[in-house]
């Protein structure tokens, strides 16, 4: 059998597993929790070895009409997706597990859970335009119960927006998906797929803003980065989801095959299509920065860090050279392990404190250390300090920028600079607080309620108040993550080699 069908295995069977679970409910939460574990194990083996022994080979599975078919094929920039999300999803379920341990209707979620990791390998895997984009409408489908799981109404409310902007900008993908349809061609080919004829018409570059910025939906471009402040009310797993693991990569993945692999950059590259698309990932980077500073929610703040990172991987691809291919797809690496880790250090103080709010954290580093040394870890790897993970991938996108050139590039290195001022400033105060409480204080002006929450937290620093970190399957994956930014920071050769070998 040839080996390459293989690739159907780790997108179907999380499918099919998810949809039989929803089917037939296990009651017994532990025998559910091993079962789907093994699972997830098992789907992520399968995966690896696809990614040993993979041919550039298409396999197309079902043709819809004409030459148009659903096809898998993993190239160099699938495995780079695929080995992100297969590498995270299991330390991302053994944590669920824990999270999830009192929260209702837990068969409902896993089976959407487990579901999920099914359609972004399959978007990983995609072998042309077509397959990519049904894979992507499907994992908002089940990504919506997700967000919907608590049924609070800023639940319902964060629902319903997510599902509105995903279905806005999956419309305008649909544009690009018919313009390269009409042309007679939709596989991925690095270096794009327009021919001579097609470059000259005047609807492709409207087609490719469109299709961009409807794909950069789910990678939180501004304007459209609305829902995933909302969707901040989802359980930390789902957050987790969203915004290091699956759906934000996803976007971004999308938006660099677009840009690589469909349009391609010979016939974008100069042109008002490219300066476009490259100013709204610079005013993101910016914006998501600035409004991290102010926001006072703690899992909040960690979600506009991720809108302006994010846009950090955009505006790598849309400098359209070699090194912004690399830089981008270094930075979704960093980004992915860096964030999963902070949101998961998030998740573990508000399960286990119920402390949702900055101005809440003060001296919460000498009561639960395990987690904030690992959330201090992930700041400092986000901020781009030496020897972590977050700066040799944003080494490489200052790199790509410099060497482009370019005027508009240049200032896109100069809203990276303030950015990582402003990261410092919004991810640092929380850790100084958790460590150095005396150095917080009640700001003048500040409201009651961040009045009592600091008076309050000043008596239970000279109490014996303790908030213990007792659960392992939350505590295992948040250090493993925090082991691999550093073990990232101080060997990145090989991942660099191996991403500066894409074609």
């Amino acid at each position: 059998m040839n080996i390459n069908y293989f690739i159907l295995l780790p997108v179907i069977m999380p499918i099919v597993f998810g949809i039989l679970l929803l089917l037939f409910p296990v009651k017994n939460d532990r025998a559910r929790n091993i079962i789907n574990f093994i699972f997830v194990l098992i789907n992520t083996a399968f995966s690896f070895m696809t990614f040993l022994y993979w041919k550039e080979e298409s396999i197309s599975v079902v043709r819809l009409f004409g030459d148009f078919t659903i096809s898998f094929r993993i190239d160099r920039a699938a495995c780079i997706f695929g080995v992100i999300v297969s590498g995270l999803w299991p330390f991302a379920s053994l944590y669920a597990y824990g999270y999830m341990a009192h929260q209702e209707r837990k068969n409902t979620f896993f089976s959407f859970f487990t579901m999920t990791y099914g359609v972004v390998m399959g978007i990983a895997f995609a072998g042309n335009l077509l397959t990519m984009y049904v894979f992507y409408e499907m994992l908002t489908l089940v990504t919506f119960p997700l967000v919907l799981h608590p049924m609070t109404k800023a639940a319902v409310k964060a629902a319903k927006t997510y599902l509105v902007y995903s279905l806005g900008g999956a419309a305008f993908g649909l544009i690009g998906l018919i313009f390269m349809m009409s042309i007679g061609s939709v596989d991925f080919v690095y270096g794009g797929c327009i021919d001579g004829e097609s470059a000259g018409s005047m609807f492709l570059l409207p087609a490719f803003v469109l299709a961009f910025c409807g794909f950069s939906v789910k990678a939180a471009m501004a304007p459209f980065s609305g829902w995933l402040i909302k969707a901040a009310v989802a359980p930390t797993p789902v957050t987790a989801l969203l915004h290091a693991v699956a759906v934000v990569n996803a976007g971004s993945f999308a938006c660099i095959r677009l840009i690589y692999y469909i349009f391609g950059t010979d016939v974008i590259y100069g042109t008002w299509a490219q300066y476009f698309v490259m100013s709204l990932t610079i005013i993101t980077i910016v914006f998501g920065s600035s409004f991290a500073v102010k926001e006072r929610h703690f899992k909040r703040r960690l979600a506009y860090s991720t809108i302006s990172n994010l846009s950090y991987i955009l505006f790598a691809a849309t400098i359209m050279t070699p090194l912004g291919l690399t830089a981008a797809f270094a930075h979704m690496i960093m980004h992915s392990l860096t964030k999963i880790c902070s949101f998961f250090c998030c998740g573990i103080v508000m399960e286990q404190t119920g402390k949702e709010y900055v101005y809440q954290l003060d001296g919460m580093g000498k009561k639960m250390r395990i987690s904030f040394v690992c959330f201090t870890i992930a700041s400092l790897s986000l901020i781009g300090i030496p020897m972590f993970c977050g700066f040799q991938s944003k080494w490489r996108i200052g790199v790509a920028a410099v060497s482009d050139a370019q005027p508009l590039t240049i200032a896109g290195l100069i809203a990276l600079l303030l950015s990582a001022l402003l990261t410092a400033i919004y991810m640092l105060s929380i850790v100084i607080r958790a460590y150095f409480p005396e150095m917080a204080t009640v700001k003048e002006g500040a409201d009651n309620t961040e009045k009592k929450a600091q008076k309050k937290n000043k008596n239970e620093l000279s109490s014996n108040t303790d908030y213990k970190e007792h659960c392992v399957p939350m505590l295992l994956p948040v250090i493993c993550f925090a082991v691999g930014i550093i073990i990232l920071g101080v060997f990145w050769q090989p991942v660099l080699d191996f991403i500066s070998f894409i074609n």
